[in-house]
């Protein structure tokens, strides 16, 4: 009901009612609500009158607008009750409340679900809206609670619910509210109660407990295992498949821990829904960590051979593992496309280091079979090889000991093990064997060997992979801390979980004599020496003068693809306008030298085979202007010097 006589004319308003009547349509535009309101249903305004309305957005122009547009009402006979009218049509109710006594607050809608309940049960990232709708003059405020809590931002009569964690359900509720106009609170009501109830979900372990742990004696046993259900999951954990009393939260914990404690552990997670059990944790007393006196590593990468197709993964493979082994301490020396006189000496090599309280690593990425013994071919093995052509691993593990007698030596040959075919290579069937003889001086439990397969089985990439399916899963343990047999059989379930298909051919084995706990981790006392001289390789600048062109230029030499030694960039910069060419003082072959036209350098592999000299000429248009013999042999690493030594192994 109207405070005024409704057939008053807007003008005759007392001023401090008309002040704020302007007031309130000057609030989020309010006036244009009304003004577009009324020319759509009276058309009583024309689109130019109109258009300047709209223009008028600052606040001091707007009250001057406001005025014009109830000058406008006036001259149409439009009174107080008229305004009424057209203020609640456009549900501008405060501005209403200026003119009108205040009404009862009153709740008309109820929260309600779709089918007309007080609850609902919604599943997981499903939705619901909650209405409630008050009327009231002035108007009503709306405020929602969850368990009687107030919920943020949430001020209007929907309430938009995602359900996105199992905190959400329960009790939901509206506070309608009556304020004056002066802001105090004159009523207010709580809607009915809506209870929302989230559909069960069956438990997921979101944390696993570490596979394998390691405490001290008195320190204290913690494994934590987290799950996520609804309702929420229950814990409890087992030893050696017993409950342990007490022991039913997200962490076990085990406190003095002695050798009494050592055994294996599980959890057990249920809600109403499902159960699970955790993965089992082996739980050891940590014993006295052992200490190399160094550690060192030789990764031969086979990857371009001359007869046979190219084993792209085993560069990445090679590459990725030596950065990795360098991370933990070792000191590694990585070659790749090796002939079989060099992966010979570079075995030499390798095996002269191996002395008393040195842990050693030997892997190789190639072509690889299988006769009696297992055979690791280089890259320029014939066609039809045999075995005095390639190296087993039995010649490796006799070279190993035969001088010295190394702390701990782990072999890994990531290649095939299929035994060739009789048809297409019959005299390797015919060959006698050579048998190499397996002795250590003092230390018979040091060995392990890894094989990517078995006997008889192909080893795999995949070509969308960058690296082949072994050294995918061995990258991800080589560098724990737990002992190394337990980490090549953790890379042997890892590997299992995704082969499919026809790599299911592909079988990881594992042979170990190790007793103690060596881990490829433990600490270095002291480094070898020798080795640093052997596989130091700097990026070296020379000033080189071609004295009848007078062009002084830098000759750069240095490593092209970390981490291997063996591959070599030589560039040439300052030759001002001229063309620079490269090539073998001495042929190769295969070719070993590979120049960029453009560039100004060259790639030399496995440059010891060409004895260190290449031949740089300053050219234009082609043709050569002046030349130089440049010998790399004082900036290349000793230690590919010696791989071309001829070798009586």
């Amino acid at each position: 009901m109207a405070k005024y006589d409704e057939k008053m004319r807007i003008p005759d308003l007392p001023f401090d009612v008309h002040r704020e009547l302007i007031d309130e349509l000057s609030r989020d535009l309010g006036w244009i609500v009304l003004a577009r309101y009324i020319a759509d249903e009276y058309d009583i305004f024309s689109l130019s009158w109109m258009n300047d309305f709209e223009r008028e957005q600052n606040p001091l122009d707007s009250r001057r607008q406001i005025q014009k547009l109830f000058d406008e009402l006036d001259k149409r006979l439009c009174n107080v009750g008229n305004l009424c009218i057209l203020l609640e049509n456009c549900e501008l109710l405060n501005a209403l409340s200026v003119l009108c006594y205040p009404e009862p607050l009153t709740i008309v809608k109820q929260p309600k679900s779709e089918l007309g309940k007080d609850n609902a049960m919604i599943a997981p990232h499903k939705g619901i809206t909650l209405s409630c709708k008050a009327t009231s003059l002035p108007p009503p405020q709306y405020l929602w609670y969850h368990n009687n809590v107030e919920l943020e931002n949430e001020t209007n009569g929907d309430l938009n619910i995602v359900v996105t964690s199992t905190t959400q359900e329960g009790e939901y509720k509206c506070q309608v509210m009556q304020r004056d106009r002066d802001g105090y609170l004159m009523r207010q009501l709580f809607s009915d109660t809506f209870y929302l109830k989230i559909k069960p979900l069956p438990v997921v372990i979101i944390e696993q407990p570490r596979e394998y742990i390691e405490v001290k004696e008195g320190g204290t046993l913690i494994l934590t295992c987290k799950a996520i259900g609804h309702p929420e999951p229950r814990y409890q954990w087992f030893r050696d498949n017993i409950l342990l009393n007490g022991q039913d939260s997200i962490e076990l914990r085990i406190n003095d821990f002695s050798v009494q404690d050592e055994d294996v552990y599980r959890c057990y997670i249920v809600n109403e829904i499902s159960s699970l059990y955790s993965n089992s944790t082996t739980v050891k007393m940590e014993q006295t960590r052992c200490k190399a006196v160094a550690k060192v590593a030789l990764l031969i990468a086979n990857s371009d051979y001359t007869n046979f197709d190219p084993v792209k993964k085993a560069k990445n493979d090679a590459a990725l593992i030596a950065r990795l082994l360098e991370d933990i301490g070792f000191n590694v020396i990585c070659l790749s496309n090796l002939t079989v006189n060099q992966m010979r000496n570079a075995i030499n090599i390798f095996c002269k280091l191996l002395s008393e309280g040195v842990y050693g690593l030997f892997y190789f990425a190639g072509h690889g079979f299988n006769m009696q013994d297992n055979y690791m071919l280089a890259v320029d093995s014939p066609k039809k090889y045999l075995r005095t052509d390639a190296i087993c691993d039995s010649q490796l593990l006799a070279m190993a000991h035969l001088e010295t007698d190394p702390t701990l030596l782990v072999v890994i040959l990531d290649m095939c093990l299929i035994v060739p075919s009789r048809d297409d290579n019959p005299e390797i069937h015919k060959e006698i064997p050579i048998i190499y003889e397996y002795k250590s001086k003092k230390n018979r439990r040091n060995l392990i060997r890894a094989y990517s397969t078995s006997r008889h089985c192909p080893s795999y990439e995949r070509k969308a992979n960058d690296f082949g399916l072994y050294v995918t899963h061995l990258s991800k343990y080589i560098k724990s801390t737990v002992p190394v047999t337990k980490m090549f059989k953790q890379v042997q379930i890892s590997l299992e979980k995704t082969l499919k298909g026809r790599e299911r051919d592909q079988i990881p084995q594992l042979t170990s004599i190790v007793v103690k706990p060596y881990r490829l981790t433990d600490m270095i006392n002291e480094a070898i020496k020798s080795l640093s001289t052997l596989i130091t390789f700097p990026t070296r600048t020379i000033l080189q003068t071609f004295t009848r062109l007078g062009v002084e230029c830098k000759i750069t030499v240095g490593s092209f693809e970390l981490p291997y030694l063996n591959i070599v960039r030589i560039a040439v910069a300052h030759v001002n306008n001229y063309e620079v060419s490269f090539r073998n003082r001495f042929p190769t072959d295969p070719n070993n030298l590979y120049s960029f036209p453009g560039k100004n350098e060259c790639i030399l592999y496995n440059p010891q085979t060409s004895k260190g000299r290449v031949i740089i000429s300053i050219c234009r248009n082609g043709n050569e202007l002046e030349t130089i013999e440049f010998n790399m042999n004082d900036y290349i690493p000793c230690l590919l010097h010696e791989l071309e030594q001829a070798c009586g192994v």
